[in-house]
């Protein structure tokens, strides 16, 4: 059977791909905002396992959870404010052929 060691990891590694590869790149996140959402997942990954010396999920998931969401929030707002300004010059065009 596996050691319990082993099978944090893989958890962490299916919680990784998910939220990792599935979310982020769902919302189309910009590169920097993944590297800054993985940064913080290794420190507490990393962090969790020199104090504790196991990887305890209960402390480990829920931050990059809600700073993916968080960071998703921000990309979101960003293309709607994208998508606004290209509407502003559209209608700007128009006005000067009319």
């Amino acid at each position: 059977m596996l050691e319990p060691l082993a099978l944090q990891l893989i958890a962490l590694s299916l919680y990784l791909l998910c939220m990792g590869f599935c979310f982020c790149d769902g919302f189309k996140m910009h590169t920097g905002r993944k590297l800054i959402w993985f940064g913080t997942f290794a420190a507490i990954s990393i962090y969790t396992f020199n104090a504790l010396h196991e990887f305890n999920l209960a402390l480990i998931l829920p931050v990059p959870s809600l700073l993916a969401i968080l960071l998703a929030s921000f990309e979101r707002r960003k293309a709607i404010l994208k998508e606004a300004q290209q509407i502003t010059a559209r209608r700007k065009e128009r006005e000067k052929k009319a």
